[in-house]
């Protein structure tokens, strides 16, 4: 077996902050093939657990839908509905 590619992500002076879309570019790059140490901590879709000692969840679908730009999708149809002359 081969193993994949393994980089590193360099953010360099780039704010880190949870849902930020370098973690989308981080997750396709990841899910292209390559090996790019990480966690799901920052990615839109995760849940830190309320309870200590309790799982944290994740939820794929959820950063799926930022990444295809679902909540613009929706503002646009929401515009389009309210005010046309705006959309």
């Amino acid at each position: 077996d081969k193993r994949p590619f393994k980089c590193i992500l360099d953010v360099g002076l780039q704010t880190t902050a949870a849902g930020h879309r370098m973690w989308g570019a981080l997750k396709g790059a990841v899910d292209g093939g390559l090996h790019i140490p990480h966690t799901n901590k920052k990615f839109p879709g995760f849940k830190a657990s309320e309870e200590k000692g309790a799982e944290a969840e994740y939820d794929a679908e959820a950063h799926k839908e930022k990444i295809f730009g679902g909540s613009v999708k929706d503002y646009m149809e929401m515009l389009a509905e309210e005010d046309p002359t705006k959309y």
